[in-house]
């Protein structure tokens, strides 16, 4: 753990806590330091750890016993998933942070979707495929159906951790993807997911993910060319 340098002192303490029980650093069943170790290691105060404590014990991650103090708890991946990934994904609150952290999973995903989609997989990308390509002039229907494109990819995957990304992102993306449509328009977002379909139905996985792998990166190129252009806007502003 480090000493923590940053203005919210609390969520700092929180995320280093979490991180420790996520590594397998702090074992199941393991005693926690006591809190003025904490307060050492962390550099923080003793009501600071205390209130970090309280949301890993609200979360069910850790527990309390009298006369022993905080342990860990016996985790599972369900646990795993609802508080560790969200919490990453929600402290990345830039949508080029987000993006890039999209272009190593989804990809993945894509080529593992090829792999082992079902009928009933495919049906799905398919309908949300058709349903985007139907509301091409709507930014904001075409996002919805945009997403559940991708999180079909990773319901695909059968891999848990990429579906709970794809859920995760879906809720947090959307909003941002309406206005990147608005900008940068919706014929070449669909293209892709119509060469990514194919490409998984044909159980093709290198070129599905050299499809998603290009989509992402298109994404990214644009999210960066509206930062650069909210920079300029600010700069210009500000004299």
């Amino acid at each position: 753990m480090n000493i923590i340098e940053k203005n919210n002192l609390v969520d700092e303490a929180y995320n280093q806590l979490l991180q420790m029980i996520a590594s397998g650093e702090w074992v199941e069943g393991s005693k926690l330091p006591s809190e003025s170790q904490l307060c050492e290691t962390l550099g923080v105060s003793r009501n600071t750890v205390r209130v970090a404590l309280s949301k890993l014990n609200a979360l069910g991650l850790i527990e309390s016993r009298q006369g022993f103090g905080y342990s860990v708890r016996n985790l599972n991946i369900g646990i795993y998933l609802n508080s560790m990934l969200p919490t990453m994904l929600l402290h990345s609150r830039d949508l080029e942070s987000i993006t890039e952290f999209r272009i190593g999973v989804e990809s993945e995903a894509a080529a593992m979707a090829a792999e082992r989609a079902t009928a009933e997989d495919l049906e799905r990308m398919r309908v949300a495929c058709e349903k985007a390509e139907a509301h091409m002039g709507d930014p904001d229907m075409f996002a919805k159906y945009d997403m559940e494109f991708h999180r079909a990819v990773a319901e695909a995957s059968k891999n848990q951790l990429f579906i709970k990304a794809a859920e995760m992102l879906e809720s947090m993306y959307t909003v941002w993807l309406m206005g990147l449509l608005r900008t940068h328009g919706m014929e070449k977002s669909h293209v892709f997911h119509y060469n990514i379909y194919c490409s998984i139905a044909n159980k093709k996985g290198d070129d599905a993910k050299r499809y998603m792998t290009e989509h992402m990166e298109d994404v990214l190129r644009k999210v960066r060319i509206d930062n650069e252009r909210k920079r300029k806007l600010k700069e210009k502003t500000e004299q």
